[in-house]
């Protein structure tokens, strides 16, 4: 039966994520060190030592990995209270955030009491110039639109994945947008791949999923019964793995109008 309707991932599929991580960390501690003596994946591990401990002892770690949040996330993420556990998450991040970036000022030798601030304020507006999409990704959405129903599936904090989606101009392509936090679950669950085939009002063999982790987005989806497509990036490490045998792959999306042939 032929795709009559397309379902994308966002992070790492249509923008970047952990790049984007890795450069905000880089730009937001670079003025701190000597760049000659310290290079950019040194001063990235010395941000997931500092946080690793804190992150592991939160009383929200649990609701964190059920909906697809991480804790280099909630150094930049926007205050969300629309539920009451998004609430107690965004408070403890406060502390948190203070915690990890005293951390990172001990290890480079410097005074906390005088950077971790700087550090914190540098962080959030590092990555938050960050939000763009592939250089790929709107010319392909706008040779689709019209032509498919889109939607987009998404593990993540709603406020945080709409925040993203925006500032990347992807989200007016999607209805409906469907965040893993909206249903306090992540995929691969299938009630997820259910929810937007109902959405879409499509059958599972009339879908297509197009995404980038094996474990979740191809997965899911294949158990879904839904056609998948991964996106294999270079450099993009979390889309290695075992966990399931995407029915495509393709490197750049531009390879999507031949798969859709």
């Amino acid at each position: 039966m032929p795709i009559t309707a397309l379902i994308f991932d966002l992070d790492d599929t249509l923008m970047p994520e952990h790049h984007a991580d890795e450069a905000a960390l880089a730009a937001t501690l670079q003025p701190f060190v000597d760049e000659d003596e310290v290079s950019d994946d040194v001063l990235a591990k010395l941000v997931w030592k500092s946080s690793r401990e804190a992150w592991l002892a939160s009383p929200f770690r649990e609701y964190a990995q059920t909906v697809g949040t991480s804790s280099l996330e909630q150094l930049w993420a926007p205050e969300d209270r629309s539920t009451p556990e998004l609430a107690g998450l965004s408070d403890w991040s406060i502390a948190f955030r203070e915690t990890v970036w005293r951390g990172v000022a001990e290890d480079l030798g410097l005074d906390p009491e005088s950077c971790w601030r700087m550090m914190d304020l540098g962080f959030q507006q590092e990555r938050g110039i960050r939000h763009f999409a592939y250089g790929d990704v709107i010319p392909v959405l706008d040779s689709l639109k019209g032509k498919y129903p889109m939607g987009l599936l998404t593990n993540g904090i709603p406020k945080v994945q709409r925040h993203k989606a925006a500032a990347a101009n992807l989200i007016d392509f999607f209805n409906p947008v469907i965040i893993s936090g909206e249903h306090v679950t992540r995929k691969p669950d299938p009630i997820l791949f259910e929810a937007m085939l109902k959405d879409l009002n499509v059958d599972a063999s009339e879908a297509a999923m197009i995404g980038d982790r094996l474990a979740t987005d191809i997965a899911g989806a294949a158990a879904a019964g839904i056609t998948t497509i991964q996106v294999y990036r270079p450099g993009n490490n979390h889309a290695d793995g075992d966990e399931a045998t995407p029915d495509h792959v393709i490197t750049d999306l531009t390879e999507l109008a031949e798969i859709l042939e």
